[in-house]
């Protein structure tokens, strides 16, 4: 999948064909407000799984491949 860049997201110095990216919608326990006030930003770049809430890039979380299993293995076992 390719996106066209959007100037209001950061891209942190990568190539906008080097990897995926998603928004969820979320809630901010910070600065509260209802179910999508806020974004979770996704991107799969360079085998890293890569958060950044608000879609800001002021706190950007990154998982390699065993951290981001292991999430996703977490994940399911609560939803379950």
């Amino acid at each position: 999948m390719t996106t066209e860049p959007n100037p209001s997201v950061p891209d942190y110095g990568t190539r906008w064909t080097n990897y995926r990216r998603k928004a969820i919608p979320a809630t901010c326990q910070l600065h509260r407000g209802p179910v999508g006030y806020a974004n979770l930003m996704v991107n799969e770049r360079n085998g890293s799984i890569v958060f950044d809430p608000h879609v800001t890039g002021s706190c950007v979380i990154s998982l390699d491949q065993e951290g981001a299993a292991a999430l996703r293995d977490l994940l399911i076992t609560w939803l379950q």
